[in-house]
């Protein structure tokens, strides 16, 4: 079995190895030549991307073979790969959820993870009656060279232009810290005035970072499980799957880049730093407009006209947020759970669920198993 892509995947090599040592596969791993001359196996795992090299030489094999990505769709190969249009779904709600109101898409290439990636953030963004301002070096270069300093100078010229607060989703990791190295380098504050999420996740690059970048997980790993048990059917004369088998997305890693509300109204603004400082104390809208010090009627109107919800709806949002979020990543009891979100009661918690999940909080504990 050859795992064949211009770029090493750790986590991919990790999910294929998984899966092929239960069913005796011998995967050769030279990283310096992806396809070794004179190969003559079974069958090819690959990832294309933008080098085109792999496919010319991969094209000439009568094996079968699974690509794990979605940058060539093109190429007419069965595909297991990351779940792109989700991707790019999340990351929409993400940034409506916290009340931006424009929005940014940065990439390099135009490869179809990418454009996925874009398309389905712009038009979520758009059901709400937002634009997105796309920036694509691609398209944009024009006979610049494709170089790091090339690149920066081009974030920083469109960047300069675009209205804050403004919430920018990079297709990659690396898109992602050159934003947030242009803002640095603009004078621009990074989440305050611009916010900056990424894919991938990978700890070495998003916390080495002047400001710690925000990132959805993708899950490589599966990926290629998946990938190598689909190889397995194809080499058993087991027919393709009609259309490529889609992986979800983890979920995303909040860090600093993204630690920050799109409100331009001080008191709002005020008021929302309240309500996520004391979600857990037992407040109600008479602590905050008191910690405000404006009136109720007022505080209400100016959130209508600056935020996504009321006061109240927003303390409501934010506990059944930590909620979840401990129900998914720790093992603490409904009863402690309840009281340290604020719902205070167990009773309290469920109906929460019930009424926004629908589901009780024990049911959507084990559907994150």
């Amino acid at each position: 079995m050859l795992l064949a892509s211009s770029v090493y995947n750790p986590e991919i090599h990790r999910g294929v190895a998984r899966f092929g040592r239960d069913h005796n596969w011998h995967i050769p791993a030279d990283l310096e030549d992806a396809i070794p001359k004179g190969w003559n196996g079974d069958g090819v795992l690959t990832q294309l991307g933008a080098p085109q090299e792999i496919w010319r030489r991969l094209g000439r094999l009568d094996v079968p073979i699974v690509d794990l990505a979605e940058s060539r769709p093109n190429i007419q190969l069965p595909r297991v790969t990351i779940d792109n249009a989700a991707v790019g779904h999340m990351a929409a709600e993400f940034f409506l959820d916290r009340g931006y109101r424009n929005f940014a898409f940065v990439h390099r290439w135009e490869l179809g993870a990418s454009l996925k990636r874009r398309d389905h953030f712009r038009t979520r963004i758009a059901d709400k009656g937002f634009d997105c301002e796309v920036l694509s070096w691609g398209k944009e270069r024009n006979d610049r060279a494709d170089t790091p300093q090339q690149r920066r100078r081009w974030i920083r010229q469109r960047l300069s232009k675009l209205k804050t607060p403004l919430a920018v989703f990079a297709s990659r990791d690396v898109e992602a810290v050159s934003v947030i190295d242009s803002c640095l380098e603009l004078g621009l504050q990074v989440p305050e005035q611009i916010a900056v999420l990424g894919v991938g996740n990978s700890e070495a690059i998003c916390e080495c970072l002047r400001v710690s970048l925000s990132s959805i997980e993708e899950n490589w790993e599966l990926v290629g499980y998946e990938g190598a048990a689909l190889l397995e059917r194809l080499m058993r004369c087991e027919s393709r799957p009609d259309s490529p088998i889609y992986i979800p997305p983890g979920k995303i890693i909040e860090r600093r880049s993204t630690d920050s509300l799109a409100v331009e109204h001080p008191q709002v603004a005020t008021a929302l730093r309240f309500i996520h400082d004391n979600f857990h104390q037992p407040i109600s809208m008479t602590n905050v407009v008191r910690h405000v010090g404006m009136s109720r009627s007022g505080l209400e109107k100016a959130f209508r006209e600056h935020y996504v919800r009321p006061p109240m709806e927003e303390l409501r949002h934010v506990r059944l947020l930590k909620a979840k979020q401990m129900l998914a990543e720790t093992d603490e009891t409904v009863i402690t759970i309840a009281r340290l979100t604020g719902h205070q009661t167990p009773h309290n918690l469920c109906r929460a669920f019930n009424k926004h999940v629908g589901q009780t909080p024990k049911q959507f504990r084990l559907c994150q198993k």
